[in-house]
């Protein structure tokens, strides 16, 4: 066993070395399933330029591998009847054990959604994905700060200090000195998980660096991510206080429904329907 590991170590070496063309993504075998979420953050494709950079045709095959990935996890989710949103709605109702009232929004992706998009990762872009389950949620900091967003930009004519003075506003999202009384928990999908390869494409990235102006002559420089197309969310609120816990689930629905979240919203990423 020892030796065809050495081998096969001297092997990838040798073909490092030599810059060969050919690349080698032995992940691909599917005797075994797989986590998305490690074979976007861990599996990074190495340069086989010339130059050293890294190529291309490297970043798509490895985004191809996590679609390709995340269909068959999501084939054995639903084989299985296993549930992520629904496991983590009973954790939630659970709370209610402890004098909490829960309430529970479902919509569905008016289109396509990208969450964590500019997080740091080696391929320029990111997403944000389970680090255990794998699979695509939206963190409950982001649906707090969206939500939060939302109402200061539309109640209190986007004036932070006034919506700091206001108590309902204060009691449901807290302060730098107290907490608030709602709480918001990650958002997981209850459908059909369909990850897709998007594409930007900036014509004027010299431009955009402060170098040129935005001639016609600059070259494209066309850049790959993921992004979740036409599924459903579960979006879970919490809270002791009744009046507040129904406040706060309005607020959030009316966020989700005309502001969007993550990522790219004002070209129609991240908007919700009922």
């Amino acid at each position: 066993m020892f030796k065809e590991i050495e081998k096969y170590a001297e092997y990838e070496w040798n073909k490092r070395k030599n810059r060969e063309k050919e690349k080698c993504f032995n992940y691909k075998s599917s005797e075994f399933l797989k986590n998305p979420a490690l074979i976007f953050g861990r599996l990074i494709p190495y340069p086989d330029d010339s130059d050293g950079k890294d190529s291309p045709d490297n970043k798509q095959e490895c985004l191809e591998l996590v679609v390709g990935e995340m269909e068959k996890l999501n084939e054995e989710i639903n084989n299985r009847g296993f549930s992520i949103a629904a496991r983590y709605g009973y954790a939630v109702k659970g709370l209610e054990t402890y004098g909490f009232k829960t309430r529970n929004l479902q919509l569905s992706l008016l289109w396509r959604i990208i969450v964590g998009l500019g997080a740091s990762h080696p391929q320029e872009t990111s997403m944000t994905l389970h680090h255990i389950y794998g699979i695509p949620y939206i963190p409950g900091s982001a649906v707090k700060g969206i939500t939060r967003h939302w109402v200061i930009l539309n109640k209190f004519n986007n004036d932070e200090q006034k919506a700091l003075k206001n108590e309902e506003f204060k009691e449901i999202f807290g302060t730098q000195e107290k907490e608030g009384e709602v709480i918001f928990f990650d958002a997981y999908t209850c459908g059909k998980i369909k990850l897709v390869i998007d594409i930007m494409n900036p014509h004027y990235s010299k431009y955009y660096s402060g170098l040129e102006s935005p001639t016609d002559y600059q070259s494209p420089n066309p850049i790959k991510f993921l992004a979740l197309e036409k599924t459903k969310f579960n979006f879970y609120v919490a809270s002791k206080n009744k009046k507040l816990l129904s406040i706060a689930l309005d607020y959030l629905k009316e966020a989700l429904l005309q502001h969007g979240i993550g990522a790219k919203t004002s070209i129609g990423y991240g908007f919700f329907k009922v």
